[in-house]
């Protein structure tokens, strides 16, 4: 079989089925829906809600977060390689920002929504290891380095990841551009790319990271100007970063007539590990970017090849003048790819018809609309592959598509992905101690106070100490709590956490000398805390 016949149309696409794969012979590979099992007390399958994020590690290991609906909740579902099901009710987001990264084949990240009481859409971080979400990470808004809007994520390895954002600048207005954070495999830290166009995706190739911008700020940001480091009169859209280093790749789209310098961008990179894909089209953020709508040019796609990206002209179907490629899978044991094509008005549609690519390296594309009868369930919105003949496609309204020859997979069994996984740790409970003490009624924090003379008369001018305690930061590993902080005076300490008010577990009091200390408490699930707060008095 070619490489073209991935997606055929013709007879192909005129038998294309809706049902799930019951054959276990291989055979001409097909487009079939293959929707999870519907909710208890729902006799017809349902869509999900528009996805977030759709990647696999293996053939039969696959996950796809969902925004979800009034009849699906938001969360995260699982391939075992026989069907999907639901693996996790936490670490769930919207369509337009929750991500996935593999970290390994029992680990991986997503990016999420922040633990109660704080909200917002890209703000939060998960991290799934062994059956279980082992930490959490969000920051209060008045954070002195708050987290931004994240839009995307990848893995090099367990021990180095990195998530990418809108452009932005931290709380003092000393750091300015794309924001970014890295996980070095024991501390979350942020970064600012000095070209402060925002990241609309960032994957691993090669060892080192790609990532490929919007022309503006972010999806759809218009108005505000981008923050460069550097002038570009064409905009650079493609990113490396190698050692904690920021490099703009060479690659520009070729000139079109009556389209800006400015007028296109990027929205999705991928890598099989052998050939790295970057897609996009016509510009909806930026200065050109018209109201409401985006620069009129044709698709956009590039391949790394040789060590530098080619701009691939795409020849077939007539593409009409505001499609885009909004996601794409390089395609393992070959060096095709597969895109999603979506008109700009049709963006989340819930009820067009699908189109899906498959571009050939030297730009041969052909195009399949799903389903194939019936009316339409979705502009496609996400695309994975893990060979030729194995190809997955989710809908903006959340109907899964899987094109297969019929292969059986063996069903994925790890103990890691068979339980539903409902319990995340509140981040916002654990870290809501700030960087500087605030002013606290219980005085807990507050130095001794100094007595008035003995004639009871106050002094003209009372000298405040400042308080034992600076630089406070925690950190979670499962149900393990430490928390460190700077001693500044010899100080006698105990950290103390409480539900509703009542006391669930405590240090015992240490007496510490200045300098940089830790205390550490084990927590319970049952008795989990909603507060922590220090117990502090000066030591002798």
């Amino acid at each position: 079989m070619t490489r073209r016949s991935l997606i055929a149309i013709g007879a192909v696409a005129a038998v294309a089925a809706v049902a799930p794969i019951q054959q276990a012979v291989a055979a001409d590979p097909l487009w079939r829906l293959e929707q999870p099992p519907p909710p208890a007390g729902a006799p017809f399958k349902v869509p999900l809600g528009a996805p977030g994020d759709l990647q696999f590690w293996a053939p039969n290991r696959g996950l796809l977060t969902v925004e979800g609906n009034d009849t699906i909740a938001r969360g995260i579902y699982r391939y075992d390689g026989t069907g999907w099901r639901r693996l996790a009710t936490v670490c769930g987001g919207p369509g337009d920002t929750a991500r996935i990264a593999w970290a390994g084949p029992r680990e991986f990240w997503v990016v999420s929504e922040p633990s109660r009481p704080r909200a917002g859409s890209g703000l939060a971080l998960c991290r799934f290891k062994d059956g279980q979400v082992v930490g959490s990470w969000s920051t209060p808004i008045e954070s002195p380095d708050p987290f931004r809007q994240m839009t995307s994520a990848t893995c090099v390895s367990a021990s180095d990841c990195w998530f990418g954002g809108v452009g932005s600048q931290d709380a003092l207005g000393e750091r300015i551009g794309a924001f970014h954070l890295h996980w070095d495999g024991s501390d979350l830290e942020s970064a600012y790319g000095p070209q402060g166009r925002g990241v609309s995706d960032v994957e691993a190739h090669g060892g080192q990271v790609y990532e490929s911008t919007f022309t503006g700020r972010g999806a759809e940001a218009r108005d505000e100007p981008v923050d460069l480091a550097e002038p570009e009169p064409t905009p650079r859209l493609i990113h490396t970063i190698g050692g904690g280093v920021f490099a703009n790749d060479p690659f520009e789209p070729a000139p079109l007539p009556g389209v800006p310098a400015d007028g296109s961008e990027l929205l999705a990179l991928d890598s099989d590990g052998a050939d790295l894909w970057a897609v996009g089209g016509g510009a909806a953020s930026g200065a050109a970017a018209p109201n409401g709508g985006a620069v009129a040019r044709p698709p956009l796609a590039a391949r790394l090849a040789d060590g530098d990206f080619d701009e691939v002209p795409l020849a077939g179907p007539a593409f009409g003048p505001t499609d885009r490629l909004g996601d794409v899978a390089a395609i393992p044991g070959s060096d095709a790819a597969l895109a999603t094509v979506v008109p700009f008005a049709d963006r989340r549609s819930v009820n067009s018809k699908a189109t899906v690519a498959l571009i050939e390296p030297d730009g041969t594309t052909t195009t399949t609309r799903l389903p194939t009868a019936g009316a339409g369930r979705g502009s496609a919105a996400r695309v994975a592959c893990s060979s030729p003949t194995d190809c997955w496609m989710v809908t903006w309204a959340g109907w899964v598509f899987h094109y297969t020859d019929g292969t059986a997979l063996a069903e994925d069994n790890d103990a890691a992905f068979q339980t539903t996984i409902d319990f995340r740790p509140n981040e916002a409970a654990e870290q809501f101690i700030p960087d500087r003490p605030p002013v606290d009624d219980s005085r807990l924090f507050a130095p001794p106070e100094v007595g008035p003379a003995l004639d009871e008369q106050p002094a003209p001018r009372d000298r405040r100490l400042p308080p034992l305690l600076k630089r406070v930061r925690s950190k979670l590993r499962g149900l393990r709590l430490t928390i460190s902080f700077t001693v500044v005076r010899r100080a006698r300490v105990q950290l103390i956490a409480k539900r509703d008010g009542r006391v669930v577990a405590r240090t015992p009091r240490r007496v510490f000398r200045p300098g940089r200390r830790k205390l550490t408490l084990t927590l319970s699930r049952k008795r989990y805390p909603t507060k922590l707060a220090f117990k502090v008095s000066e030591a002798k």
